[in-house]
């Protein structure tokens, strides 16, 4: 998927138009007549995943600024890449989510808000930063709300760093309880093992295992067969940030009831009744 990028000036939408020159390298121009001042301008970028995304953005604002005296200037970005690398995991590796966050904090934005962030570092690598959290995006589904509200959905952490999380959904959803799982990463290939069942009784009950990203999904695959074998009725996901570099489908047909997810990284998703999908234009506002 491509980057999308909307501008507003003073609310006013700004069209950008953007293309690639013959040696790879990325452009873009503004293509509304711009005023010679505006009081707030807002950059929102859906599925900003890679530096060309990057210079497209950078390219995008420099233009307007160019033209354009603002006042303030508010980035809004609904999924922030490079930070699942947010440390130095091995000898070798690189920290990506710092790298990048350099390239961002260059643009000088005096906010940038950022939806549900995978890691805790990123408040402290981009600069303004104000996170949307995981709990307006799970709230923002009308039937989760209504579900966690009542009771009728169980929350799940699917491990130990989702607990925070958790608690703050849990709290602002007014639900009572919930399980806890529990896994093994190794940190070189990746590989998943040792799920467990580590706190909740979820015998009969239908759960919501939440967490911020979903990528090929096998920390929720995993977990739907240890809490189906220990009598769940029904095991369902919220993801904020849907990857699913493996389909939906992969989830679907292995123990996952249904999907809950936002347009934060996509927005083409296959018609299934299975899934459903909240807009991120109600969670920002130009």
């Amino acid at each position: 998927m491509g980057m999308t990028l909307n501008i507003w000036l003073d609310k006013q939408a700004i069209m950008v138009e953007t293309g690639c020159f013959p040696d790879g390298a990325v452009w873009a121009k503004a293509r509304t007549e711009l005023p010679d001042f505006a009081n707030k301008m807002v950059v929102r970028a859906t599925g900003l995943a890679t530096m060309d995304d990057w210079m497209l953005l950078a390219q995008s604002v420099d233009a307007i600024r160019h033209q354009c005296d603002i006042r303030f200037s508010h980035l809004q970005l609904a999924w922030l890449a490079y930070a699942r690398q947010d440390r130095y995991m091995q000898p070798g590796d690189s920290f990506a989510l710092r790298i990048f966050a350099d390239a961002l904090n260059s643009l000088n934005f005096d906010k940038v808000f950022v939806l549900d962030p995978h890691s805790e570092s990123a408040a402290a690598a981009v600069r303004n930063m104000v996170i949307i959290p995981q709990e307006a995006a799970v709230l923002a589904h009308e039937e989760l709300r209504s579900q966690l509200q009542s009771g009728a959905l169980m929350l799940v952490a699917p491990d130990a760093g989702a607990l925070k999380k958790i608690h703050a959904v849990a709290a602002a959803a007014g639900a009572k309880d919930f399980a806890i799982m529990t896994k093994n990463r190794d940190v070189v290939t990746g590989a998943l093992t040792g799920f467990a069942l580590a706190s909740g009784d979820v015998a009969g009950k239908d759960l919501l295992i939440t967490d911020d990203l979903c990528d090929a999904g096998g920390t929720f695959i995993g977990s739907a067969q240890v809490l189906l074998a220990a009598g769940a009725r029904s095991v369902s996901l919220y993801v904020t940030h849907g990857i699913f570099s493996k389909g939906v489908e992969n989830l679907l047909s292995q123990g996952i009831h249904h999907i809950y997810t936002t347009t934060s990284f996509s927005t083409q998703f296959p018609t299934d009744p299975r899934l459903s999908v909240v807009d991120i234009d109600t969670l920002f506002v130009a």
